[in-house]
């Protein structure tokens, strides 16, 4: 029994339905034949030279990235062109491109719910609820903690359970402060910074953020923020990922990607 890319599509999007997506979001099929058989997909966070290089020599004929690969527009499909070239790579080596974005993020059980989940947050909802038809799906988590603790310990869990890079762990607040309520959002949720419900909780656990907006947020009365690495915050979703489509499609073989495609090399201490 074959499997063809549209089943495949198929399942990811009963997994993670492109409703949930934001408006400026564009997730779904980049490229690729959807009569094409698919014995094996390669999971990666972003679809980059290296992560596509890595899916041909495994011998993969769909590359799945949370990350779209056309986002801005492609004004070419020139070989020698950065954007156009990675498309250009991917068809002419019959490897399908494909991502689950802020569709993954907001769907229950998706790439926040997965990381609230690994930092053992209790009685979670979403931050932002995606709508009733929807139940549990939503962009972000809020959550509580399982015991109290400091929020020096709290972070310091968290950089035990995500994969390590140079952009490391970085904490607006007070070390002993203890917190107990937390909300997250994957990636870049600074847009969430001032929501009422984020300033109500302890804690805000979130990556990229940026001077001013996180200075706002403080001064208008969030207690503290984590920020961490956006290729960390959401690679730890992919093995979960995975492992749902296996679940579904147990005739094709799924492998993660373990290249950081974090942009961070190294750090300098001062």
């Amino acid at each position: 029994m074959t499997t063809s890319l549209q089943q495949i599509v198929d399942v990811a999007e009963r997994l993670w339905p492109p409703s949930l997506a934001e408006a400026w979001d564009n997730p779904g099929l980049a490229v690729g034949d959807r009569t094409a058989t698919v014995t094996h997909v390669h999971l990666a966070l972003d679809a980059t030279a290296e992560t596509l290089a890595e899916a041909r020599r495994s011998g993969a004929q769909m590359l799945f990235t949370h990350h779209p690969s056309l986002f801005r527009p492609v004004r070419t499909l020139d070989a020698a062109s950065a954007a156009g070239g990675l498309l250009f790579a991917a068809a002419r080596d019959g490897i399908a491109l494909f991502s689950a974005h802020t569709n993954a993020d907001s769907a229950s059980g998706g790439v926040n719910a997965v990381l609230a989940d690994l930092i053992g947050l209790r009685e979670q909802r979403p931050l932002v609820p995606a709508d009733d038809a929807n139940g549990d799906a939503g962009l972000g988590r809020l959550g509580r903690l399982p015991a109290g603790t400091t929020l020096g310990e709290f972070a310091s869990d968290i950089a035990r359970v995500l994969p390590s890079t140079a952009s490391q762990v970085r904490v607006s607040g007070d070390f002993e402060r203890e917190v107990s309520t937390v909300s997250l959002c994957s990636g870049a949720g600074d847009s969430l910074l001032l929501l009422p419900q984020v300033q109500a909780t302890d804690v805000y656990v979130t990556a990229d953020l940026r001077h001013h907006v996180t200075l706002d947020a403080r001064a208008a009365g969030l207690p503290a923020v984590v920020n961490l690495s956006h290729w960390a915050s959401e690679w730890v979703w992919l093995p979960v990922a995975a492992r749902q489509l296996a679940e579904r499609l147990p005739q094709v073989r799924f492998t993660v990607s373990d290249l950081r495609t974090d942009p961070w090399d190294f750090t300098i201490a001062q």
